[in-house]
């Protein structure tokens, strides 16, 4: 038993990316005739695609700038575009479903399965370990929040709209932002007339900081940065060279690999190595067990994506489609004393962890 699980872990290759589950344990006992049912999972690969939406927006005393606050505008022209910042490729399990495993598991223990929500087969005689699940993002970061007319018209004062022109209401809207940050030292250092404290400070500093914004961004512009992931699911048949798996408009963001207005997104695969069967200690074929217990022994290939002229991800990846299918005898899973217990990567269905059950602890 040793022996064979040290082969088993040595055709097992690891996982570069994992996704969580939704488990179900499935006992074999008496109500079901001690079998199971179970699939095993196809591999594809998810391309995780990073993109950032920038809207820029001059504000309007933007030529005023340098003459009044001594900077550089931020901002000179209003935009709104998309750029990639990311793309690379995931591993994902998805049922296959062209055959139904089932096992007789009767003997001297109670064994269990558990399978994920599609049916894939998990774990046996264990809790399938967890894995940090891949989510679609979207977020709102970097740079100043935006801040549109209303914003503006808040900070405002009677002199500055019936100043008559806009030259006019720069300089006096320079003279506020000075006017604020005069009135915060003075509120940190003590030296105002009002000595407010505690949460009254807060309160105070936060308005200021918010009136200064306000009025900074009439001058400077703003530009709000928004960070979007998106999923490209693909599934890996055979060699292939500069695919084309999607494209990025400067307009719209991820757009269909058809849509010309794109620049695109090449994937390649190639280097593909097929699973073997495992070996015994003469360097021979092992026997496939009667009724085994089947699971998949993965091939791989080296996948690269392409974006611009520039690689934003290479990685060598186990595929199902390119192995074969071996399997443990059941009774191994049903011994008393010490049953084997098995863990496997949903992605794959190759096996992460197997051992007996007295040593798993």
């Amino acid at each position: 038993m040793r022996r064979l699980i040290l082969i088993l872990i040595t055709a097992a290759m690891p996982v570069a990316a994992a996704m969580s589950q939704e488990a179900t344990k499935i006992i074999a006992g008496k109500y079901n005739e001690y079998a199971v049912s179970y699939l095993l999972p196809q591999t594809c690969v998810d391309i995780e695609i990073e993109t950032e939406h920038v809207v820029a927006k001059a504000g309007p005393y933007a030529s005023y700038t340098q003459k009044y606050l001594g900077i550089q505008p931020l901002v000179t022209e209003d935009s709104d575009t998309w750029e990639l910042i990311d793309a690379k490729a995931v591993l994902a399990g998805i049922p296959d479903t062209e055959v139904y495993y089932n096992i007789q598991l009767k003997g001297g223990s109670v064994p269990y399965i558990y399978v994920d929500k599609d049916g894939i087969l998990l774990s046996i005689n264990a809790e399938p370990e967890a894995s940090a699940p891949v989510d679609t993002i979207e977020q709102k970061s970097v740079g100043q929040e935006n801040v549109g007319e209303m914003d503006y018209a808040l900070s405002l004062t009677e002199e500055m709209l019936n100043s008559g022109s806009d030259m006019k209401m720069a300089e006096l809207a320079a003279k506020q932002i000075y006017r604020l940050r005069e009135s915060r030292t003075d509120l940190i250092t003590g030296d105002s007339d009002q000595r407010p404290d505690g949460d009254a400070l807060k309160i105070m500093l936060r308005q200021i900081d918010e009136q200064e914004r306000r009025l900074t961004a009439m001058f400077t512009g703003t530009v709000i940065r928004t960070r979007k992931t998106e999923t490209i699911r693909w599934i890996p048949e055979k060699e292939c060279s500069n695919l084309v798996v999607a494209r990025i408009s400067e307009k719209e963001g991820v757009v269909d690999k058809d849509n010309l207005s794109g620049r695109p997104l090449y994937l390649t695969m190639e280097n593909i190595v097929r699973g073997e069967e495992p070996l015994d200690s003469k360097g021979n074929p092992l026997s496939l067990p009667k009724n085994a217990v089947i699971y998949n022994i993965p091939g791989r290939a080296d996948i690269t994506l392409t974006y611009g002229g520039r690689e934003t991800d290479k990685q060598t990846l186990n595929l199902t489609q390119f192995g074969i299918k071996f399997g443990i005898a059941p009774s191994l899973f049903t011994d008393k004393k010490a049953p084997t217990y098995l863990i496997l990567y949903p992605q794959t269905g190759a096996i992460r962890k197997v051992g007996e059950t007295i040593n798993a602890q």
